[in-house]
């Protein structure tokens, strides 16, 4: 659905040739994917920009939501949820780690005590997660990464993985990540930080983990689209807003 760093692009007041290029894939709303999958469609993180995402991307419904982590790009358009409760009637299954499910309860706290009698909210069933889970037929494994000294999730479903905001893979991780058909993975920029992966380090992990194809994601203003194409190796890609891929096992 996006594919963007926190700031979005174009950045507000920024003029830098990227920030001012017509190409329509530097246009990046803030990171997240919808997955369909035996019938049910699932949203990675509720990302800022998850009403304009939505209405680009034709999503409708939205039974369930995996939580990568509490950052403000991944989780402040929870509240959008409530019009997928409106159209479908349903309650959403959110799925995160212990620390994740405790800061949205305490973060949107109005969404999940009586504080707020008046006026929409959505209608959520936070769960904790710490190991592979599964629903209506569906296996999702949480990948354990590093966000600078944080660790938080990654997830793993059928052939495919997608790991944003990540600046190290843990061993046991790299195992977890073996036989994939299609890595989504962030690169924020070409100079390292802290916090990120670089496009360097980006492409280190992606020839350790060897999917069939990566692209990459959680991308900031540095990063030109059609420059960025140029300079990857074979089998790797940057992503942009409304990429579709179809896998074999129908995720």
């Amino acid at each position: 659905m996006g594919c963007a760093t926190s700031t979005g692009v174009p950045i507000v007041g920024c003029s830098c040739d990227v920030c001012r290029s017509q190409n329509p894939k530097n246009k990046r709303t803030r990171s997240s994917v919808f997955i369909e999958a035996k019938g049910k469609n699932i949203l990675i993180d509720t990302s800022t920009d998850l009403r304009a995402q939505a209405l680009a991307n034709g999503v409708t419904r939205i039974d369930y939501v995996l939580y990568t982590h509490t950052h403000a790009d991944h989780t402040h358009g929870i509240d959008d949820l409530r019009v997928f409760n409106f159209i479908n009637k349903n309650s959403i299954t959110c799925f995160g780690s212990p620390k994740t499910v405790e800061s949205i309860k305490r973060n949107f706290a109005y969404i999940f005590d009586d504080s707020y009698p008046a006026g929409g909210k959505p209608r959520l069933d936070l769960v904790e997660v710490d190991a592979e889970f599964s629903f209506e037929g569906i296996t999702v494994t949480p990948i354990r990464i590093n966000h600078a000294h944080w660790t938080i999730y990654g997830f793993r479903i059928g052939d495919f993985a997608y790991l944003t905001d990540c600046s190290s893979i843990p061993p046991q991780s790299l195992e977890q990540l073996a036989g994939l058909e299609v890595l989504i993975i962030g690169a924020l920029r070409y100079k390292p930080h802290p916090a990120h992966f670089s496009v360097e380090e980006a492409l280190m992990a992606v020839k350790e983990i060897n999917p069939r194809r990566a692209y990459l994601t959680h991308m900031g203003h540095e990063l030109d689209y059609r420059k960025l194409t140029e300079s990857l190796p074979e089998g790797v890609m940057p992503a942009y807003d409304g990429m579709t891929l179809e896998l074999k096992d129908g995720v």
